[in-house]
């Protein structure tokens, strides 16, 4: 298993989370979580996984494929001093019958800052809607 890195801030983790996944590198994504089994990771579609076998299983499927092609956009950061929140739009480019294809997700990766940097505490990604996003107006689900 190879060394994690000391990551100084979210955004370098988030960088190199977007990377492994880029690469299908299973040992660098690994080495970018907290070391704890209360780790959350959702994919799209799938049920909740908890703790770092059941999330390494995981990445470990998908890589089987290849990496994956995606890139973030609507980056929203909220960053305090041991905690930060990331909300982005993954446009993952998947190949179909038809060609190249763009699917949008909507994904919130949470950080946690440790003595040996920050790591990823959940990663939580599914499906976006096609409708534009909602602001804030007075009607809350939950």
């Amino acid at each position: 298993m190879r060394r994690a890195p000391i990551l100084s801030t979210a955004d370098a983790v988030e960088e190199a989370f977007y990377d492994a996944m880029q690469r299908a590198d299973l040992e660098a994504m690994m080495a970018l979580w907290a070391d704890d089994e209360e780790v959350v990771c959702i994919h799209p579609g799938h049920q909740r996984l908890i703790g770092l076998e059941a999330i390494r299983a995981s990445w470990a499927a998908i890589f089987g494929n290849g990496g994956v092609d995606v890139r973030l956009a609507e980056v929203r950061v909220h960053t305090g001093a041991m905690v930060a929140v990331h909300n982005v739009i993954e446009q993952v480019i998947v190949e179909g019958r038809g060609g190249r294809e763009v699917v949008a997700c909507v994904a919130t990766n949470v950080y946690v800052k440790h003595a040996s940097g920050w790591r990823i505490l959940v990663h939580h990604s599914g499906m976006a809607s096609t409708e534009a996003p909602a602001m804030a107006s007075g009607t809350v689900l939950h």
